[in-house]
């Protein structure tokens, strides 16, 4: 009681310091307040970015060496005995980075053949690499992997959740477990991502949007900025990243961004005038002269 009684003293006594003061001197307080208001601030001069001061060109690795020799047609490697191939092998690749012919998808160059079909709710087909002999699932680095659901319950599934439907909603819907659902919706998730990665290289753009927008995700104790690089003719989604928004976050979607053109591509970017676009995009598409 005596440690309340203590606080409601000096709250009452700042309260009355505070009062004396507005009396006193509210008028000279008002008056300073709107001069420094309309006192012209100095404008800010922003220095330009190299790609030193980017953490993920620093960090950045190619991919896989690319070959030093091209690739001879496994036709014309195999025997000319036994049975001829009659099924088409096209987008298929065999995914043992040890083989020759690993990641060509050209059914004139890969050796890949059928290796029958497996499945109890359905039939998968497989496939075996006649150069090392490795055997895989046609469904290999799929969503649809090692699942027991039928693919066309899978796709109504993932069709609703694409439309808005709530997990709950769709657990009681499709009589499928929520976690299972969630499980789905991550791989789909993850699969898109990587074909985004896969099928958006070396693209032409002479216009280029980028914002950021604020949101909220579930279970996340703090609000998440989605950033975006749009193309302004054909409004595809090229970049996006999920992050706060700071130095580092600009710089991610501007690296994404220069690593979906072409080397010698420089389009014009237009955004909010946020001035870490400013930096990232001086960082990646600046000339930089050294002087002597």
């Amino acid at each position: 009681m005596r440690n309340k009684t203590h606080w409601l003293e000096w709250g009452l006594i700042a309260g009355l310091g505070a009062e004396v003061i507005r009396l006193h001197y509210g008028k000279q307080l008002r008056r300073w307040w709107e001069e420094w208001k309309q006192k012209p601030k100095r404008k800010r001069h922003l220095h330009p970015r190299t790609p030193e001061d980017c953490p993920f060109c620093q960090a950045y690795e190619p991919a896989c060496p690319t070959r030093s020799s091209p690739v001879r047609p496994w036709r014309e490697v195999k025997s000319r005995a036994g049975r001829p191939k009659t099924y088409d092998s096209e987008g298929y690749w065999c995914d043992n980075p040890a083989c020759e012919y690993y990641g060509i998808t050209e059914a004139g160059i890969h050796a890949l053949v059928s290796d029958g079909w497996r499945g109890k709710a359905e039939r998968i087909r497989r496939w075996r690499c006649a150069a090392c002999g490795n055997r895989f699932s046609a469904w290999r680095h799929t969503p649809l992997y090692r699942l027991k659901t039928p693919s066309r319950r899978v796709a109504e599934v993932m069709t609703a959740m694409a439309e808005g439907v709530d997990t709950a909603a769709g657990s009681r819907i499709f009589n499928h477990h929520p976690n299972t659902i969630t499980r789905w919706v991550q791989r789909g998730g993850q699969h898109g991502q990587r074909l985004h990665e896969h099928f958006f290289r070396q693209i032409r753009s002479g216009h280029f949007q980028v914002d950021e927008l604020v949101t909220k995700v579930r279970h996340h104790p703090k609000r998440v900025w989605v950033w975006t690089g749009i193309d302004a003719e054909t409004k595809v989604l090229l970049a996006l990243h999920l992050g706060r928004r700071t130095r580092e976050d600009g710089h991610a979607l501007v690296h994404e961004v220069k690593q979906r053109l072409t080397p010698e591509q420089l389009p014009v970017f237009s955004s909010d005038g946020f001035q870490q676009y400013f930096y990232a995009l001086t960082a990646h598409f600046g000339h930089f002269i050294i002087e002597p």
